[in-house]
């Protein structure tokens, strides 16, 4: 959470940015789960909540995976930070997930390699998975479409989703692999946002540059 609001701090206030984070704490998915339906446990809510607070005043909007713990996330941070608490379903953050194509059949990796495993791949920018996009193409996509959500609203607009699909975001906008030990923890975030220039800038823990993983600025 500390990490997270040093990068709030470090973004345009006058700028729309899309925060892509992931969802708060919740108990451990039990060996052979989904982990659909676990919601988030009280440490979860409490963080939630104290995020929320030091946030009063600068949520704009917020979209959310449909997995019931990011939608709690989303609720909770913008009720404590005096927003409401609407809160837009987006399945391209989750449920399943713009890495996704065939549910059915990607579901067989996480069988065979475990979310982990998984997330490796994605990060690697290896080949596709089967039933999963090529991660550059799907990153891209992804990127276009919350700095399109975001509008032209100055101030932060939340997009609540998990660590398989922040972590390889990340990492291609960042243009490079990333370490498990860089991989999101709970409330960790990245932002995205638009310079002078049209071109989009990415910012998660030290790095700040511009997105490799984005169009061209848009022309006059």
């Amino acid at each position: 959470m500390k990490r997270t609001l040093r990068l709030i701090q470090s973004v345009p206030a006058d700028s729309p940015v899309a925060l892509l984070i992931r969802h708060s704490a919740r108990d451990d998915i039990p060996d052979g789960g989904t982990g659909m339906e676990l919601p988030l446990n009280d440490l979860g809510i409490r963080l939630c909540q104290e995020l929320g607070n030091q946030l009063a005043g600068r949520i704009r909007t917020a979209r959310s995976s449909p997995v019931l713990r990011c939608v709690q996330t989303g609720e909770l941070l913008c009720r404590s930070a005096g927003a409401g608490d609407k809160v837009t379903m987006d399945k391209r953050l989750g449920a399943p997930g713009v890495y996704v194509l065939d549910e059915e059949v990607a579901w067989h990796n996480w069988l065979a390699l475990g979310n982990e495993g998984v997330i490796e791949h994605l990060v690697s920018g290896g080949g596709a998975l089967p039933g999963m996009a090529d991660a550059a193409e799907a990153a891209i996509g992804l990127v276009d479409h919350m700095l399109e959500s975001a509008g032209c609203e100055p101030g932060l607009h939340l997009f609540i989703s998990h660590d398989s699909i922040v972590a390889p975001t990340v990492a291609r906008a960042l243009g490079q692999d990333m370490s498990k030990s860089r991989w999101p923890e709970y409330l960790d975030a990245a932002a995205f946002w638009r310079n002078q220039e049209g071109r989009v800038m990415v910012a998660y823990r030290e790095a700040v540059q511009i997105a490799v993983c984005a169009r061209a600025p848009f022309m006059n």
